[in-house]
């Protein structure tokens, strides 16, 4: 394999790998947690503001909801810093 492909593949592997951290795994082990109230009113503010579900899922303050459209999402916030780590939408 010439030096060219080793290169593709170790960049594709690095990438792939990195593309794994799931929004769970940024919220685990946290110690001191904002409250599910602060989470819900970060979700509204950043556009999500039918919210028919919080809850917590892997460390994650977790909102679920539908958006104008009708369309579901799932938000998770960082309980700590109260970051959106990820969203999840469906059509």
């Amino acid at each position: 394999m010439n030096i060219i492909a080793k290169s593709f593949l170790a960049i594709l592997a690095v990438g792939f790998s990195a593309g794994l951290v799931q929004a769970e795994d940024i919220c685990m082990d946290v110690k001191e947690k904002k409250s599910v109230d602060e989470a819900k009113a970060v979700a509204v503010k950043a556009g999500y503001a039918d919210i028919t579900k919080m809850d917590e899922e892997g460390g994650c303050y977790e909102a679920k909801g539908l958006n104008a459209d009708g369309s579901k999402f799932e938000v998770y916030i960082h309980p700590t810093t109260l970051e959106i780590v990820k969203v999840k939408k469906e059509d």
